[in-house]
C-alpha cells in the first residue's frame, strides 16, 4: 500500500465516512488503479509528540497491508480529542476499521 502525496483528500473527504468512531473517521472512495492508495490525518494538535504519531501512522499502514490489492483511496483522519493516546484501543480501532473497509468493499464495489 502506498502512502501517496497524490491522493486528492478533498475528494475523498468529500464523500460520507463508511466508518467513524471516537478516533478515527475513515472516508473511501473508488479509484481507477489496480491499488489501494492511503492517506492519513494526524493533526499535531491533537497528538503532540511526533515519536507518536509516526508510531500510530505506521500501525495504520501496516494493519492495512492486506487491502493493498483493492482499487480505492482511504483516508484515516484522526478525530480524538478528549482521551490520551493508547495504544492498545487505537489498534482495535483501527482492525475494526479495517474490517468496515473489507465489507463495504466487497458490497458495494465487488473488487
Amino acid at each position: 500500500m502506498l502512502l501517496s502525496a497524490k491522493i486528492d483528500f478533498g475528494r475523498v473527504l468529500k464523500i460520507k465516512p463508511i466508518s467513524k468512531d471516537r478516533f478515527f473517521r475513515v472516508h473511501t472512495k473508488k479509484n481507477n488503479l489496480k491499488r489501494a492508495r492511503l492517506g492519513i490525518s494526524l493533526p499535531k494538535n491533537k497528538i503532540k509528540n511526533a515519536t507518536t504519531r509516526n508510531n500510530l501512522k505506521r500501525k495504520i499502514r501496516n494493519s492495512l497491508q492486506q487491502l493493498s490489492g483493492l482499487s480505492l483511496d482511504i483516508v484515516f483522519v484522526y478525530i480524538n480529542n478528549d482521551e490520551p493516546y493508547d495504544a492498545k484501543i487505537t489498534k482495535k480501532s483501527i482492525e475494526h476499521h479495517k474490517n468496515k473497509i473489507l465489507n463495504t468493499a466487497e458490497k458495494n464495489w465487488k473488487t
